[in-house]
């Protein structure tokens, strides 16, 4: 009988049926840890997008999961597709606790939670349209 602990040696059953066998610890000092944060040094951009049709959120959504403010153009897509655009992106920038800012009319900013933006572009804006 092995020196391991079972629940029928303890309870005083025969565990003769049991094989021997020597139980692995696991190795913890072999598990690596990974920081998920992105680098302090690395540089946030400004990514430019002018989508067409709903798929391509795809790509505008890594850019601001990858730390990155993005300027999004609505001029040439459809209204379903701004609206399921926008519904989307929405949702990502919650989750990243960013930010949406409207610039123009077809015109947004979508940042991310340590993208700090400055100055009244709407103001020049609405004075430079009406």
């Amino acid at each position: 009988m092995s020196n391991k602990f079972s629940f029928s040696n303890f309870f005083g059953m025969d565990d003769s049926d049991e094989k021997d066998s020597v139980e692995e610890t696991p190795n913890y000092n072999s598990r690596k840890v990974v920081s998920l944060d992105k680098k302090v040094n690395e540089k946030s951009k400004i990514a430019v997008f002018e989508p067409r049709i709903y798929s391509d959120v795809k790509i505008i959504a890594s850019k601001l999961v990858d730390n990155n403010a993005v300027v999004i153009n609505f001029d040439s897509a459809d209204n379903e597709s701004i609206k399921r655009i926008i519904d989307f992106l929405n949702g990502v920038v919650f989750t990243i606790n960013g930010s949406i800012e409207r610039i123009s009319n077809r015109v947004f900013l979508f940042t991310p939670h340590d993208f700090t933006v400055s100055g009244d572009v709407k103001k020049g804006l609405d004075e430079q349209f009406h």
